[in-house]
């Protein structure tokens, strides 16, 4: 994968762990004057509307006739973000379809020695997230971060001006209200606090992602229309509505805390106060200023006021030509014309497929034989059952997808088998096993067909683990978390992408943790720390369904707690395990696998192993 895309696994960690929370990332425009990127447009068009046709196709299949315009909003605002993931920033940047400046090949030079934001800081923080690349729409130049401002802040401004209104505040004032919010993030964690900038390009991004929600259901000609057949939307979604300069942060700048302004004024000094005069400069705000406006500007001209109130930071003092130490050229305004120019037939947008069934169980079974301590080779029975909400199939017209698993569970479990006494058969019994429960699991996953790269990101709720091991003394065990993070990363290598490797983490939060010993009775109870597991893994496909594998992973728990008698103890448990895989088709697997479970109990001073050696095979139905 890219430098750029493990910078974004990076960025998948942090928010996996802060599951809802904000993260302020910046951008950067001055770098793509006179670089400006191919427009993309037609493209983020086409995206935007198959996501809320995606929606209303979902709404369709169930009780649409008994869903409110609002619920269907909604629904279409599921579609651009997952669990405190922005899924079509994520995908705006990853796109092969969208042209980015810079290109992801110079992604990291423009970080170090380019961007306005770099500094000889040995670690910032507050761009943890990185600087966001630039894209054309509509002649417009603006980073990803608008698009996440767009669907997310917009929609909290939509959320919060209903209940203004529903709460009788007249719709001025609620307009008011509502970039008072923003105005406060922008001080807060999306601006000032963290990053030290203070976005007035975000704030309009907010105001038109606010006036696309309430378009859907709250103009006079709303998108959405309830008819016969269920939802429908009524008129393409169209950036040229919303999109202006004034996301443009070289047009529309920023202001800053003082040291980060300290750095930005050396490098615009260094950069680009220089090139002030050039044809390429002026070309560039002439353009911007006389931009087609759209009829609503209350958000903007609401900021001047509160800027001209001394509330807000004077945005001229932190301009360009402020760092260059001139005054702003006078370029004339925009002539109040229809936004978009030129009208064009109105394109036709399909709607995306879905799965036929709304719910998929999937259903795993294993067969072979172990050989664990103290016991003879067994049959061994393996079992895996998955039920998860329908995904998204991967689009013929992009090589980046975002399926949605809203529902996930599995089952695990053996069985062992041995033969009875003379003439007594079989007989069965579990001295070995291992159940485990997640029964929710959000996910993310980003697949670029291009490059052959794949990332999967989940948070599991309450996930659960029983465990009897009779080798290890052990009859049962119960640990109970709060929520788990799983990643997943891997790449193909070769020609063709006939090869595959991946690396996956995941890690159990703070839960309650039992133990019940089959010699003493004793039980143990306390606080399950965490459990981390590690996987890594290369697989070969060597025909259509040929597929040599290997995985080697890993797992070490700790727990906190008290045995009988009041005494402390810490026990940990450590698993490692290698499997050789062989997919002869799509339904048989065959495998070997050896592993190798520990468990140490430091106050009784005891450590127990169970090594065992399974192989067999694998059916999937």
């Amino acid at each position: 994968m890219s430098a750029h895309s493990w910078t974004w696994l990076g960025v998948l960690a942090v928010w996996a762990g802060s599951i809802g929370t904000a993260h302020a990332t910046e951008t950067d425009q001055y770098f793509a004057i006179g670089r400006s990127p191919r427009d993309s447009l037609s493209v983020l068009d086409e995206k935007v509307n198959r996501e809320i046709l995606g929606a209303l196709e979902l709404v369709n299949r169930g009780d649409w006739d008994a869903t409110s315009c609002e619920d269907v909003v909604y629904r279409v605002y599921q579609r651009f973000r997952i669990s405190g993931l922005h899924k079509i920033e994520l995908w705006a940047e990853h796109t092969p379809r969208i042209e980015r400046m810079p290109a992801d090949e110079a992604y990291a030079r423009f970080q170090k020695e380019e961007s306005v934001y770099r500094n000889d800081r040995l670690w910032d923080w507050g761009l943890t997230f990185g600087v966001k690349a630039t894209f054309n729409v509509a002649g417009v130049h603006m980073g990803a971060d608008k698009l996440s401002h767009f669907f997310q802040s917009g929609w909290k401004y939509h959320q919060q001006f209903l209940e203004e209104r529903q709460a009788g505040v007249p719709e001025r004032e609620a307009l008011e209200r509502i970039i008072q919010y923003g105005v406060g993030t922008e001080r807060g964690s999306l601006g000032l606090a963290t990053t030290g900038v203070f976005s007035f390009g975000d704030l309009e991004a907010n105001y038109q992602g606010f006036l696309f929600y309430r378009s859907l259901c709250q103009d006079e000609k709303p998108r959405l229309q309830k008819t016969s057949g269920g939802w429908r939307l009524t008129r393409p979604f169209d950036w040229r509505e919303y999109v202006s300069p004034l996301f443009d942060e070289s047009y529309n700048n920023s202001a800053f805390t003082p040291k980060r302004w300290s750095e930005v004024r050396t490098n615009l000094w260094r950069d680009y106060c220089p090139r002030l005069d050039s044809e390429v400069f002026r070309e560039h705000y002439w353009r911007a200023a006389r931009f087609p406006r759209g009829p609503d500007e209350f958000n903007a001209r609401y900021v001047q006021e509160l800027i001209a109130r001394g509330e807000l930071p004077r945005q001229e003092d932190y301009s360009l030509w402020a760092a260059c130490g001139r005054s702003r050229p006078v370029f004339g305004p925009g002539e109040a014309e229809a936004v978009g120019g030129s009208p064009r037939p109105a394109p036709r947008y399909d709607t995306p497929r879905f799965d036929d069934a709304i719910l998929r169980p999937v259903f795993e079974l294993d067969g072979g034989a172990f050989h664990g301590a103290r016991s003879d080779w067994n049959a061994l029975l393996r079992m895996r059952f998955l039920l998860r909400e329908t995904v998204v199939p991967e689009d013929a017209w992009d090589s980046v997808r975002t399926p949605e698993y809203l529902l996930w569970a599995s089952l695990d479990g053996t069985l062992a088998m041995a033969p009875g006494p003379v003439g007594g058969g079989l007989r069965a019994w579990l001295p070995h096993a291992d159940l485990r429960f997640t029964p929710v699991e959000q996910r993310f996953e980003l697949n670029d067909a291009a490059r052959g790269g794949t990332l999967a990101v989940g948070v599991a709720l309450a996930p659960a683990r029983l465990t009897r091991f009779l080798v290890m003394d052990r009859k049962l065990g119960v640990t109970l978390s709060v929520a788990g993070v799983r990643a997943r990363l891997g790449t193909s290598l070769g020609e063709r992408q006939r090869m595959r490797v991946f690396a996956a983490l995941a890690l159990d939060a703070l839960g309650y943790k039992a133990v019940l010993h089959q010699s003493e009775l004793d039980a143990l109870h306390g606080v399950h720390v965490a459990t981390l597991g590690a996987e890594a893994g290369a697989e070969l496909l060597l025909g259509e369904r040929l597929r040599l594998g290997l995985v080697l992973g890993g797992r070490a728990e700790l727990g906190l707690g008290w045995r009988h008698g009041g005494r402390f103890s810490a026990p940990s448990d450590l698993g490692a395990y290698a499997e050789g895989q062989v997919d002869v088709t799509q339904h048989l697997r065959l495998f070997v696998r050896g592993q190798l479970d520990t468990l140490h109990e430091p106050a009784p001073g005891r450590l127990l192993t169970a090594p065992a050696l399974l192989g067999g095979a694998a059916f999937r139905f």
